[in-house]
């Protein structure tokens, strides 16, 4: 099935970046990645006459973060993964993700990005105009119940808490408040 015909449990079956796929995002080929996002966003700014950005001083929040997920970001995938010979692994893995998944996938990429010291979270400016504690109000631990053991899952809820539990009600999930 493709990117979107994948139905999951509930709103994920994300439950993060698996170590094998981890291993495989070595700094040689974040480079690359990182490399491929350069050239092929410096290629289209000057195709629609967009200025140029100065890419070493974007960070996660400024453009990394911002094209995950992307036509421009999956072209460097793609492009990445062919020089470091990692398409099944890690492109081919992506493109068979549900679309929710695949986002967070794509954000962990740029996050080990981050983690291997290739780019920066955010600026000063960021820190300022950000406050991420605002949006991640409400922690819960998802238990989903299958024949002999539970998968689980932890997560942030920007709504109420009975708008997430409505959407379990019907499955064999329990939903846990953190606080």
């Amino acid at each position: 099935m493709g990117r979107s015909g994948n139905i999951g449990w509930g709103i994920s079956n994300y439950f993060g970046l698996p170590n094998r796929k981890r291993n495989l995002l070595t700094k040689e080929f974040l480079q690359t990645f990182k490399k491929e996002l350069i050239k092929i966003d410096t290629e289209h700014n000057e195709k629609y006459d967009r200025p140029p950005l100065d890419y070493e001083k974007e960070t996660y929040y400024s453009f990394y973060g911002q094209v995950a997920g992307n036509g421009l970001f999956y072209e460097a995938l793609r492009n990445a993964c062919e020089k470091h010979n990692l398409i099944k692994a890690i492109y081919n893995y992506a493109q068979k993700l549900p679309w929710y998944d695949s986002d967070c996938f794509d954000d962990d990429i740029v996050v080990e990005m981050m983690n291997k010291g290739l780019i920066e979270k955010d600026t000063d400016y960021y820190k300022a105009e950000y406050d991420e504690s605002a949006y991640m109000q409400l922690k819960y631990k998802l238990v989903k119940h299958f024949k002999g053991y539970d998968a689980i899952k932890y997560g942030n809820w920007f709504d109420d808490k009975n708008s997430l539990e409505d959407i379990y009600k019907n499955d064999t999930c329990e939903v846990l408040w953190l606080n």
